[in-house]
Protein backbone atom coordinates (compact mmCIF):
# COMPACT_ATOMS: atom_id res chain seq x y z
CA UNK A 1 0.00 0.00 0.00
CA UNK A 2 1.20 3.26 -0.87
CA UNK A 3 1.19 6.75 1.32
CA UNK A 4 0.42 8.93 -1.66
CA UNK A 5 1.17 10.43 -5.25
CA UNK A 6 4.46 11.64 -6.41
CA UNK A 7 4.63 14.32 -9.13
CA UNK A 8 6.25 12.63 -12.32
CA UNK A 9 10.36 12.93 -13.65
CA UNK A 10 9.67 16.04 -15.10
CA UNK A 11 6.11 17.94 -14.29
CA UNK A 12 4.80 20.84 -16.81
CA UNK A 13 4.65 24.16 -15.06
CA UNK A 14 0.89 23.54 -14.89
CA UNK A 15 1.72 20.12 -12.98
CA UNK A 16 4.25 22.10 -10.75
CA UNK A 17 1.99 24.73 -9.87
CA UNK A 18 -1.25 22.42 -8.98
CA UNK A 19 1.21 20.01 -7.08
CA UNK A 20 2.67 22.92 -4.90
CA UNK A 21 -0.82 24.49 -4.21
CA UNK A 22 -2.20 20.76 -3.34
CA UNK A 23 1.09 19.98 -1.59
CA UNK A 24 0.95 23.18 0.72
CA UNK A 25 -2.42 22.84 1.65
CA UNK A 26 -3.63 22.94 5.32
CA UNK A 27 -4.68 19.02 4.78
CA UNK A 28 -1.30 18.13 3.53
CA UNK A 29 0.67 19.76 6.33
CA UNK A 30 -1.68 18.12 8.93
CA UNK A 31 -1.03 14.94 7.18
CA UNK A 32 2.51 15.50 7.32
CA UNK A 33 2.53 16.17 10.67
CA UNK A 34 0.66 13.58 11.89
CA UNK A 35 3.18 11.13 9.92
CA UNK A 36 6.50 12.58 11.91
CA UNK A 37 4.31 11.88 15.06
CA UNK A 38 3.62 8.49 13.82
CA UNK A 39 6.90 7.83 11.99
CA UNK A 40 8.31 8.74 15.62
CA UNK A 41 5.85 6.47 17.53
CA UNK A 42 7.25 3.64 15.49
CA UNK A 43 10.43 4.42 15.94
CA UNK A 44 10.45 4.47 19.38
CA UNK A 45 8.35 1.54 20.10
CA UNK A 46 10.70 -0.33 17.75
CA UNK A 47 13.90 0.91 19.70
CA UNK A 48 12.05 -0.19 22.55
CA UNK A 49 11.84 -3.57 21.73
CA UNK A 50 15.31 -4.02 20.97
CA UNK A 51 17.06 -1.95 23.93
CA UNK A 52 14.76 -2.47 27.20
CA UNK A 53 16.83 -4.24 28.72
CA UNK A 54 19.66 -1.62 28.92
CA UNK A 55 16.56 0.61 30.49
CA UNK A 56 15.69 -1.92 32.90
CA UNK A 57 19.64 -1.98 33.58
CA UNK A 58 19.39 2.16 34.14
CA UNK A 59 16.02 1.45 36.64
CA UNK A 60 17.88 -0.71 38.73
CA UNK A 61 21.00 1.20 38.82
CA UNK A 62 18.88 4.29 39.89
CA UNK A 63 17.41 2.73 42.89
CA UNK A 64 20.47 0.96 43.76
CA UNK A 65 21.51 2.27 46.96
CA UNK A 66 25.36 1.30 45.94
CA UNK A 67 28.02 4.01 45.26
CA UNK A 68 28.96 2.34 41.86
CA UNK A 69 25.42 2.66 40.74
CA UNK A 70 26.18 6.21 39.32
CA UNK A 71 28.94 4.53 37.19
CA UNK A 72 26.18 2.66 35.68
CA UNK A 73 24.22 5.03 34.85
CA UNK A 74 26.92 7.47 33.66
CA UNK A 75 28.06 4.65 30.96
CA UNK A 76 24.44 4.58 30.33
CA UNK A 77 24.43 7.86 29.01
CA UNK A 78 26.32 7.33 25.90
CA UNK A 79 24.16 4.42 25.00
CA UNK A 80 20.76 6.77 25.04
CA UNK A 81 22.70 9.20 22.96
CA UNK A 82 23.36 6.49 20.14
CA UNK A 83 19.86 5.38 20.66
CA UNK A 84 18.55 8.98 20.06
CA UNK A 85 20.41 9.36 17.12
CA UNK A 86 19.46 6.27 15.60
CA UNK A 87 15.81 7.16 16.30
CA UNK A 88 16.64 10.35 14.64
CA UNK A 89 18.19 9.21 11.57
CA UNK A 90 15.30 6.56 10.90
CA UNK A 91 12.50 8.76 11.50
CA UNK A 92 14.38 11.30 9.14
CA UNK A 93 15.08 8.43 6.63
CA UNK A 94 11.06 7.29 6.46
CA UNK A 95 9.98 10.97 6.22
CA UNK A 96 12.10 11.62 3.28
CA UNK A 97 11.46 8.08 1.30
CA UNK A 98 7.56 8.22 2.06
CA UNK A 99 6.19 11.71 2.61
CA UNK A 100 8.68 14.47 1.76
CA UNK A 101 6.61 15.88 -1.77
CA UNK A 102 3.86 13.59 -1.78
CA UNK A 103 0.17 14.04 -1.79
CA UNK A 104 -0.54 12.18 1.35
CA UNK A 105 -3.73 10.05 0.16
CA UNK A 106 -6.67 9.51 2.90
CA UNK A 107 -5.43 5.92 3.69
CA UNK A 108 -1.88 7.06 4.69
CA UNK A 109 -1.40 5.76 8.08
CA UNK A 110 -1.57 2.31 7.06
CA UNK A 111 1.03 2.72 4.28
CA UNK A 112 3.26 4.66 6.52
CA UNK A 113 3.23 2.26 9.76
CA UNK A 114 3.24 -1.18 7.59
CA UNK A 115 4.93 -0.53 4.42
CA UNK A 116 5.11 -3.26 1.51
CA UNK A 117 7.69 -5.79 1.46
CA UNK A 118 10.13 -5.16 -1.38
Amino acid sequence: MTTGKRLRACPTELEQGIFTAAYGSPLQRRRRALAVVLLGVKHVLRGLLFSWPAYVLALAAFYSGQVHALAYLLLLIPALAVSLAILTRGVRDDYRSRVKDVLLETGFVRGLLFPPAP
